[in-house]
């Protein structure tokens, strides 16, 4: 099979593909959503956008799919401050027709990312805001997905739960411990790219059952390290693994670290730095982990894409790489 190049206008911020991938989602920067879809089930036809309308008044910043075993439905969040949720209705032979599900109104702030948790008390919504605000939203009712409610909100700038400063973030990247047998568990890592210091590292946050409330569980920087912007998280998927793995890029390098869960009651959590990657010669802006868990692509302002694999030391190490077209 033949891969088939696919063309996008300038005017598209973000992409998201579905479960299956035969089917992308797009984020414009006039406010509105696109969906381009395979034109049959062979897998060697073209692309073709079969939906478009207008979702936001401001730059669509992220579009989500949802879990695919509740149908066809995206996320999008705006620099409008808004939230808002799509189905897809089928109406003939004719192109998809998406309409409005949900609302869900912020504030004034940008919402910079909006990632799904299908947890077992529910479907959740995570939300960062470019104010250094977390917002969690869920339904228990997932035959239902038009009410949300508000489960909580708090912020991941220490200075603003002090009541005191304020930050603006310019991206922000969440991402939710994979799931098992499709349930995830309530534990999500969230990253910010700032200028200002307060912002500080990656930080991972778990819905405490105990206290019914989200408290931070770690916070994946080493004592004393000069800290970069974060562009963007990982969480890896786990395939019977004792521990865990995130991947964390800011400025020019990629960090894994190892998260080890405790087996008692009182939320402990072992953290390590395993693996610090610097051979990309500029800023690397994104990453994917293949459905293992052990292999690590990532892409940076330099064009490339690089592959690393952990050997049987432990040690990460680069096993290829796709050289950009200005460089071949």
């Amino acid at each position: 099979m033949e891969c088939s190049s696919i063309s996008l206008s300038d005017s598209v911020l973000y992409t998201s593909w579905n479960y299956s991938g035969e089917r992308y989602a797009a984020a414009c920067n006039d406010g509105s959503i696109q969906i381009w879809s395979r034109r049959n089930e062979s897998g060697d036809a073209p692309f073709s956008c079969t939906g478009q309308w207008k979702a936001h008044n401001g730059p669509v910043l992220k579009v989500v799919w949802a879990p695919p075993e509740f149908g066809d439905m995206v996320v999008s969040c705006s620099t409008d401050g808004c939230v808002t949720l799509w189905e897809e209705v089928a109406e003939g032979d004719g192109d998809d027709t998406w309409r409005l599900c949900s609302h869900l109104e912020q504030s004034r702030t940008t919402v910079l990312d909006v990632q799904f948790g299908n947890c077992l008390s529910g479907l959740k919504l995570v939300t960062a805001g470019a104010d250094g605000h977390v917002k969690i939203y869920e339904t228990t009712n997932t035959l239902e997905l038009k009410h949300w409610q508000l489960q909580a909100e708090f912020s991941s700038v220490p200075a603003l739960k002090e009541g005191t400063g304020k930050v603006s973030c310019t991206a922000a990247s969440i991402s939710w411990r994979p799931p098992v047998d499709s349930i995830q568990r309530p534990v999500f890592v969230l990253g910010y790219c700032s200028s200002s210091r307060q912002v500080g590292p990656a930080k991972v946050w778990e819905f405490a059952e105990a206290y019914q409330r989200w408290q931070l569980l770690a916070e994946l920087a080493e004592p004393n390290e000069k800290l970069e912007p974060v562009h963007h998280v990982s969480w890896a998927p786990n395939v019977g693994r004792p521990y865990e793995l995130i991947a964390v890029s800011s400025g020019r390098a990629v960090s894994i670290w190892r998260l080890e869960f405790s087996s008692d009651s009182q939320g402990r959590i072992s953290v390590s730095r395993v693996a610090h990657l610097q051979d990309h010669n500029s800023e690397v802006w994104h990453f994917d982990w293949d459905m293992s868990g052990m292999t690590l692509a990532t892409s940076g302002g330099d064009g490339n894409v690089r592959l690393w694999q952990a050997s049987f030391g432990g040690q990460w190490q680069q096993q290829g790489i796709v050289a950009s077209m200005r460089e071949s």
